[in-house]
Formats: C-alpha cells, sequence, structure tokens
C-alpha cells in the first residue's frame, strides 16, 4: 500500500481555489481522455481562464486547499499523481516509487504542491523538487 502526503503551500494567487489531485490515470492518458492540449487554460481578454474541462469530472477526485495538508491511501499499482484546478489547468506530474518504506508495509510519498503563475497567465498548481 501506498500512502501520499501532499502539504499545499500557503499563497495569494488561487487562494480560494482548491485543486484536485489526480491518482487513477497518468498525466498523458488523462490528456487524451479529456481533449487536453497543453498544460493550460486560454484566457479571456480580461484575463481570466476560459475552463476546458467539466468540472463533473473532478468530483471523484481529492480535492487540497491553499494551506492543507491531504493524506491518500493508494493502491501498489498507482504509479503517478497530478494536481489539476477546476478550470484544467495542469501541474506537473510526480512519480510515485521509491518513497519511505514503513514498518507495516505501507510506502510513504511526500509531496510540495505550489500555485505559479498570475498575473499575465491564469496561475496553476506545480509540486516541487
Amino acid at each position: 500500500m501506498k500512502r501520499l502526503i501532499i502539504h499545499r503551500k500557503k499563497k495569494f494567487a488561487s487562494a480560494l481555489m482548491p485543486y484536485w489531485i489526480v491518482t487513477e490515470t497518468d498525466k498523458k492518458t488523462f490528456m487524451e481522455k479529456y481533449n487536453l492540449i497543453g498544460d493550460f487554460c486560454k484566457t479571456s481578454v480580461l484575463g481570466h481562464p476560459i475552463s476546458r474541462i467539466d468540472f463533473k469530472i473532478l468530483r471523484k477526485d481529492f480535492t487540497i486547499e491553499n494551506g492543507e495538508t491531504i493524506q491518500i491511501e493508494l493502491n501498489d499499482n498507482v504509479t503517478t499523481a497530478f494536481a489539476i484546478t477546476m478550470d484544467g489547468c495542469l501541474s506537473n506530474e510526480i512519480i510515485l516509487s521509491e518513497g519511505i518504506l514503513l514498518g507495516d508495509g505501507i510506502e510513504v510519498f511526500n509531496h510540495l504542491l505550489t500555485t505559479r503563475g498570475g498575473f499575465f497567465k491564469p496561475s496553476y498548481p506545480w509540486f516541487e523538487k
């Protein structure tokens, strides 16, 4: 079994917007399934993101709020995770291999999620290395 612990840094950009953590598929397959080209949404003339994904698709995934830490229990067959905004801006993909092995057979992965962008382009989630 795997345990993914994600801490989202507190940032002003997207402070009120939750991010969704996707673990049931890899990023490439997700993008192909929902016809997403590139990681970012287009913006309106006012600079607001133009949604490119149906919000209902994200309901089954885990949400993380600004400054929050979440813990997700995963099956051993889950190998990647990434984050997405409600408009469809995507983060980089993290690989879940070589975590810290606990005595009870659980492999733990700790990751830090931040927000990039803002001002001239939509803000988006990003896993720091």
